[in-house]
């Protein structure tokens, strides 16, 4: 995190905390299945927009063990969640790249007018915008995988009933 020209970094020590130098290492295949599933739940969020039609927005996320999105609304049918994972898995397969840039406020939110969710964008100068090959650009900071085929293959598994709308449960592969 970015926070007045200082990079905080959140961990957890091992050991007794010292003074001076650290050294930190990444849990890579922990990292890259989260950057796979959180990539792969934008991927979603267009898909079901596709699907459905309408704009989608999103009312929270989990990225750990049984990840899932939370939309308002409410939850599509099986035979939805079917053409859902059909869809997600076709950009899959077809390898879209993922492009992260970074841009002033102004032109961002040029970039993102009917991106969903820019109502709870931080108050930040500038804002990181990713984008999947042929569909709209959204904010995130998040970390994503280079190119959907990254991601392996996605299943959606289950919707449940949450307090604004449905969550839906999916899996990487």
């Amino acid at each position: 995190m970015l926070q007045t020209g200082v990079i905080i970094h959140y961990g957890k020590a091992e050991g007794k905390p010292d003074t001076g130098p650290v050294t930190c290492k990444i849990n890579w295949p922990n990292r890259f299945l989260l950057m796979r599933r959180h990539t792969a739940a934008h991927l979603l969020d267009y898909c079901l927009a596709t699907l459905t039609s309408s704009r989608v927005e999103t009312t929270d996320s989990w990225l750990g063990d049984d990840p899932y999105v939370g939309y308002g609304g409410p939850a599509p049918s099986a035979l939805d969640l079917e053409r859902l994972t059909a869809l997600a898995n076709s950009f899959i397969q077809r390898g879209l790249n993922v492009d992260v840039i970074t841009l002033d406020r102004a032109a961002a939110e040029r970039l993102i007018a009917d991106a969903p969710n820019v109502s709870r964008l931080p108050k930040s100068e500038k804002l990181r915008i990713v984008t999947i090959e042929g569909q709209l650009p959204i904010p995130c900071g998040g970390t994503h995988v280079r190119n959907l085929g990254e991601i392996g293959a996605l299943e959606v598994r289950r919707t449940e009933p949450a307090e604004t709308g449905f969550r839906l449960h999916f899996e990487v592969k």
